[in-house]
């Protein structure tokens, strides 16, 4: 079996403005993805979401005529060649893809093929930026009404009122929920960023995630000496394996975040060697994203205890592709499909009536 093409659909669909914290600029109602299909010669395609930036001659380039079942060769050549190109924004999605092609030549789910750690694995709730406390509340009594027993805030990036809302959030929802807090990278100023982490410690927040300047492991790693809550840290750092190593020999972090489409992290394959790195290390490694290559990865390995769901949980996925990353449970559980790849479902016609343009 041979790659002979690839195909990527661009896909818009109408649903409502979001935000994050302060300084980051809102996205707009008209919400933007892409499908990305590898084609082969024996009539099996692999898919994944991917994301615009790298060139697709390029990515052609790395893969037609190979074998889409030589994972690690594919993996080893894009990685190789990232420092002059594009590829580390493509590496994620074509990797996703090959793992989703060998799950149905294999008749098997990708989590299974990856390690088969679990089939299940609880979710938490993971919000978008709000306008309020009340917001916040009424947004946390839903999460727990639906099953979650977890909830992530992304808040403002303002000292005093996020630590406001933290207490009020704990508050709410009592002391056997767990609570986490991303800030985005926003406290720049160590006195700030410790004084936070302090607040966080007294609501038993189970972590603190991209406190400061997500490039300044100096930094990082004296907070993480200071603090006693965890710092989860090098989500939106590049390098991959690579990087997840030199952050913990640092001692900038002491949970890593990776996911499998983000980018210049590598795939599904990236995440397995970040993960057996975390767990050399006897530390957690924690998947972000909350996407059907994310619930798989998470179920594959064993140093995770989470997967991320951004609720409300449809509000980010197209309506014509489903999967099984929005279903959370009633125990509040995300299970994968038993389907052979990463168990898309896709509506063919309602991607065509909302594409906006293809590349091949």
């Amino acid at each position: 079996m041979k790659i002979t093409g690839i195909r990527i659909h661009h896909i818009e669909w109408e649903r409502g403005p979001y935000h994050w914290r302060d300084e980051i600029m809102p996205s707009g109602s008209t919400a933007r993805t892409a499908l990305l299909r590898i084609i082969t010669d024996a009539g099996i395609e692999g898919w994944s979401s991917y994301s615009a930036g790298a060139s697709v001659e390029e990515i052609k380039y790395q893969i037609v005529g190979e074998d889409p079942l030589n994972r690690e060769r594919i993996w080893q050549k894009f990685w190789r060649n990232l420092r002059t190109s594009k590829l580390g924004l493509a590496i994620g999605p074509v990797d996703c893809a090959l793992w989703d092609l060998a799950g149905k030549v294999q008749g098997e789910p990708v989590y299974k093929l990856a390690g088969g750690m679990r089939d299940k694995v609880p979710a938490y709730a993971s919000t978008v930026t709000l306008d309020s406390l009340d917001e916040y509340m009424a947004l946390a009594r839903r999460c727990l009404e639906k099953g979650y027993r977890a909830i992530k805030l992304h808040a403002w990036g303002r000292l005093k009122e996020d630590a406001e809302l933290c207490r009020a959030l704990r508050k709410e929802v009592g002391d056997e929920i767990v609570l986490m807090y991303d800030a985005s990278s926003m406290f720049n100023l160590y006195e700030d960023a410790v004084w936070f982490g302090r607040r966080l410690e007294e609501q038993d927040f189970l972590w603190y995630e991209e406190p400061m300047d997500h490039f300044n492991m100096v930094a990082l790693a004296r907070l993480a000496r200071e603090l006693d809550i965890p710092l989860a840290v090098a989500e939106a750092t590049h390098g991959g394996p690579w990087d997840a190593l030199a952050q913990i020999q640092a001692g900038a972090a002491d949970i890593i975040l990776t996911g499998p489409l983000d980018p210049y992290k590598g795939g599904l394959t990236g995440v397995l060697k970040t993960a057996h790195i975390c767990e050399g290390y006897g530390m957690m490694c924690a998947i972000h994203g909350g996407a059907i290559s994310h619930l798989h990865a998470a179920c594959a390995i064993y140093n995770t205890k989470y997967f991320e769901r951004l609720v409300p949980e449809t509000y980010y996925s197209p309506p014509g592709i489903r999967d099984a990353s929005t279903e959370i449970g009633a125990d509040g559980y995300a299970r994968p499909w038993d389907k052979p790849g990463l168990g898309f479902e896709v509506d063919w016609g309602w991607v065509e009536a909302h594409t906006v343009g293809i590349e091949e």
